[in-house]
């Protein structure tokens, strides 16, 4: 019965780990985000591109929330550092999802640990699969 404890525990925290991170999955995106593609590019306080700089230029592979985009396609309205500003549409590609490969990552960790915290506890049980379900009847008395 221990064992069906822990099994049974193990799956609803995968369950429940999965159901925090998934949401993104069933929920249509509510942001879209712009990642930068260029090498230090130029976000702008207005504009034109003789207008002031907002901070340092953009790292390439940043995400920038996407405020909206420019008539002729030659510009997106971004925020960088809580301010508006407007980077060159070339600089750039819109997305859907900020950067998910962490998240997926942190994910797959999570099942592995969970999948070698029952295979350690069933060597220490001595446990093999074919007699975890044998020991499940003996408590039903």
């Amino acid at each position: 019965m221990k064992t069906a404890r822990f099994l049974a525990f193990a799956v609803i925290l995968t369950g429940a780990f999965c159901a925090v991170f998934a949401d993104d999955a069933v929920a249509p995106p509510k942001l879209q985000y712009v990642k930068v593609t260029k090498a230090f590019p130029n976000v702008y306080a207005t504009l034109d591109p003789k207008s002031d700089i907002i901070g340092q230029p953009v790292k390439k592979g940043t995400y920038l929330e996407l405020l909206r985009k420019g008539e002729n396609g030659s510009w997106y309205e971004v925020k960088y550092d809580g301010r508006i500003g407007y980077l060159e549409a070339k600089a750039g590609v819109v997305t859907d999802k900020k950067g998910q490969g962490a998240m997926l990552f942190i994910f797959i960790i999570m099942i592995l640990c969970c999948a070698g915290g029952v295979a350690l506890y069933m060597k220490k049980q001595q446990i093999t699969p074919s007699t975890a379900a044998v020991d499940d009847d003996d408590d039903l008395d």
